[in-house]
């Protein structure tokens, strides 16, 4: 009888152990996205990036105008600086040499700010297609949503691709 008992009681906690997950299992509904596809299709995304291109093109004027400026101390100094006075010349190569640096120093500052302007269309862009994908997540009943590449996804079918609407929704 006890045998019996103990028996029942095994099988019991058994069968709970391994039923009960099944009964509150939830059903899982993946998606998953193409960042690189959405970074080369979307207009917002093309839109943020003609926006900075045209901020660099700003600053990029005025180095290529000292560029010109310091190419033309250097034809003068090729040209005439044998003829010209040990002085003169002198500060033309100082001046040349002053504009280089001047030049050096404003490549530098653009690179500078062209890293911070790709930093800030980054930031922009993920957070708004984080938006959207939450949104997609609430509205379709999403479990887990993962991005292809950094979630190292070998193959999935097509029915799980959420990139077409986040694209949608982006645009």
């Amino acid at each position: 009888m006890i045998r019996t008992a103990l028996a029942f009681c095994i099988f019991l906690f058994c069968a709970i152990e391994f039923y009960i997950p099944f009964l509150y299992a939830q059903e899982l509904k993946l998606g998953v996205f193409d960042m690189q596809k959405i970074m080369k299709e979307s207009k917002t995304v093309a839109n943020y990036r003609k926006d900075i291109f045209e901020k660099i093109e700003l600053k990029r004027k005025p180095i290529q105008e000292k560029d010109e400026f310091a190419k033309a101390i250097n034809e003068k100094l090729k040209k005439d600086g044998s003829n010209m006075p040990f002085n003169d010349r002198k500060a033309l190569e100082e001046k040349f040499v002053n504009e280089i640096k001047e030049i050096r120093r404003m490549k530098e500052d653009l690179d500078a700010e062209t890293i911070k302007y790709d930093r800030e269309l980054s930031k922009n862009i993920f957070l708004e297609i984080d938006k959207i994908i939450k949104n997609i997540a609430e509205q379709e009943d999403y479990t887990v949503i993962f991005e292809k590449t950094a979630a190292g996804i070998a193959h999935y079918q097509n029915s799980v691709d959420i990139t077409g609407k986040i694209l949608e929704k982006l645009k």
